[in-house]
């Protein structure tokens, strides 16, 4: 097993059980978390925010929204660190690798029982949808350890994170034509899934995770990508019909349709470069979304 300087990772000092300390104790603790992985996330509860409603209403439920992705992200990708802290290889992605390093139980602890306050104090899509992110997290990396499972995995961890834009909500009901955001996250979110399997393929394997990537291979699974890729491209133009935007959802389908799928597909592609590609497909997909978002909210 790779301790932190073995793997080129910034020097910091340790503890005498192993927990990396910086003389920071809340960066430390955000690190561990993996905050960097998701905080672009952090806004998609904002999808429900209804500027009609009073607005103290309206900003007391995108704040709760906000707080408990927060907490149902921050618990999910620790929970995950503490899963996988002995097939990982490298310090930086996960501490917990380190021989002696805490698990940090208190703080998962801590994390579900806010993440569930939190949803008490919201409608009752926002309790099921954050219950349902909450299983399927623990479901995901602890038990069945459904990211083991080809296909089933890469779903599940799809509609994980769809479920975020549910936990804004303020009552029960849904802005008009809310199932085109939901089929657009849903789909981006599914086709930078595949990419981080096509990254992490060699820990994968090493660790006796058999994921969607390991399964159909670089083709097929590029194929599925493509099918992900025109979900976004129709939900595109649900939103945006009129004739004048059809180039902005013919860019669409050329990137995320075909571009992202094609270079995916690629056969000389290695761990690195899929990690690249992944980080380039994140932000395209930011701009995406933000463009999207904009478009629906006009059109509405």
């Amino acid at each position: 097993m790779l301790r932190a300087d073995a793997v080129g990772a910034r020097p910091c000092a340790w503890t005498k059980n192993g927990n990396p300390v910086s003389g920071r104790p809340v960066r430390d603790w955000l690190r561990l978390c993996r905050v960097r992985d998701w905080v672009h996330f952090l806004p998609i509860p904002l999808a429900t925010f209804d500027p009609d409603a009073p607005r103290n209403a309206a900003l007391l439920a995108a704040a709760r929204g906000i707080a408990g992705a927060f907490t149902i992200l921050a618990f999910g990708f620790l929970l995950n660190s503490v899963a996988d802290r002995r097939m990982d290889l490298d310090a930086r992605k996960n501490p917990l690798i380190v021989p002696g390093a805490d698990e940090h139980r208190y703080s998962l602890a801590a994390l579900l029982v806010l993440a569930l306050v939190l949803a008490a104090m919201g409608p009752w899509p926002v309790q099921v949808a954050t219950c349902s992110c909450l299983l399927l997290g623990c479901v995901y990396s602890a038990g069945p350890r459904l990211k083991s499972v080809p296909i089933a995995g890469s779903l599940a961890n799809a509609a994980g994170f769809a479920l975020l834009l549910f936990v804004g909500m303020r009552n029960a009901s849904l802005p008009p034509r809310f199932g085109y955001v939901v089929l657009a996250f849903a789909a981006l979110v599914l086709q930078n899934q595949l990419i981080h399997e096509a990254a992490d393929r060699l820990e994968d394997r090493a660790g006796g995770i058999r994921t969607t990537w390991l399964m159909l291979g670089p083709r097929w699974t590029a194929v599925v990508a493509a099918l992900s890729g025109l979900g976004a491209t129709v939900a595109a133009a649900g939103i945006m019909p009129t004739l004048r935007l059809a180039p902005v959802v013919a860019i669409v389908g050329a990137a995320f349709g075909m571009a992202f799928p094609l270079l995916l597909a690629w056969r000389g592609m290695e761990s690195t470069q899929a990690a690249r590609l992944r980080l380039a497909h994140r932000w395209c997909a930011v701009l995406f979304g933000a463009g999207f978002f904009a478009a629906w909210r006009y059109a509405a």
